[in-house]
């Protein structure tokens, strides 16, 4: 089923099946701002303290709007400034998809419990469609960034998706991840671009396990390297829930992991984050990998992520 419907009064799609139920929010740069696991019970996502949404622009720091949900990244996460056809371009703080009004193109059916949503990016000249669809026990977002301009775009795409915390969730890696490095210093974990081997590792204040939550503080680390498969998740055994994020490991080489167990204004959620560049930012994949994405002129950049939700107890023989 598919339907309009308002969300926290505002403009909302509604998409809904025998296993889940999200909510997508068009004028919201597309963000997923709720997604409901019938079987267990469980809203897989961060929700909105403060229960209204304003309206941010191009340019508007992230963090002073609504950290929630899913939103999408792109063509950054820090803001920063690229050279981009020999002109010097703003990156906004976590891109400019996030606070961007997007197009339900075609109109909502019914029948079809899917909704596709178009954006068009005046300032540097691509395209970027998006697709939500719910099948089983996944939904299935597809996204389409198309380059119209003559000149190369640089660019990282990460995936913004701030789930909810219980104490004894577990995170889970790509098979073969064995290191982590640290890309942000505080409370927790001190030293950015710091190496640790994974899952557990000595750190300045004792012994650390980068599969659990922290007991307080904010953190952030990404797996060293390309991963060598395209799945990771999180499981719940308090609510008897798993979580998987299914991708590409060729179009999203790499994995970033963002906890914040109330060091950052109060909130308590994370995010594994399949991205396309190591990490966060054009400039910094050119210092620590010596490369950047680009999408040619006139090229497109087409891949799929699905976030599947399961009970634990029929995890057996599961990724």
């Amino acid at each position: 089923m598919t339907r309009t419907t308002e969300f926290y009064g505002e403009q909302a799609i509604l998409l809904e099946n025998e296993n889940l139920r999200a909510v997508i929010l068009p004028e919201r740069g597309g963000k997923t701002a709720s997604l409901f696991v019938k079987k267990t019970g469980m809203e897989l996502l961060y929700q909105n303290t403060r229960k209204t949404f304003a309206r941010a622009q191009f340019g508007s720091s992230f963090g002073d709007f609504e950290s929630c949900g899913f939103d999408d990244a792109f063509p950054t996460v820090d803001e920063e400034i690229v050279e981009v056809g020999g002109r010097k371009e703003i990156y906004p703080d976590h891109g400019e998809i996030w606070s961007a009004s997007f197009v339900v193109d075609p109109p909502v059916m019914a029948k079809e419990n899917a909704v596709n949503l178009c954006y068009y990016s005046r300032r540097l000249n691509y395209d970027y469609q998006k697709r939500f669809e719910l099948k089983g026990n996944r939904l299935c977002c597809r996204y389409r960034i198309q380059n119209n301009a003559k000149v190369s775009l640089p660019y990282v795409w990460t995936m913004h998706c701030l789930m909810n915390l219980t104490p004894n969730m577990r995170f889970i890696f790509p098979v073969g991840t064995k290191q982590v490095q640290n890309v942000f210093s505080g409370s927790v974990l001190k030293g950015e671009e710091k190496i640790y081997r994974y899952p557990e590792d000595e750190t300045e204040d004792g012994w650390y396990r980068f599969d659990r939550l922290p007991d307080g503080g904010s953190v952030k680390y990404y797996a060293v390297g390309r991963v060598k498969e395209g799945v990771c998740g999180y499981d719940y055994p308090e609510t008897n829930t798993s979580v998987r994020l299914h991708y590409d490991p060729e179009k999203l080489p790499y994995l970033g992991c963002w906890i914040t167990a109330g060091g950052y204004r109060g909130d308590k959620n994370c995010a594994l984050e399949p991205c396309t560049g190591y990490y966060d930012s054009v400039g910094k994949a050119k210092r620590l990998v010596g490369s950047c994405a680009e999408l040619a002129p006139g090229e497109m950049l087409d891949f799929t992520v699905e976030i599947e939700a399961y009970s634990i107890d029929n995890q057996v023989g599961r990724k």
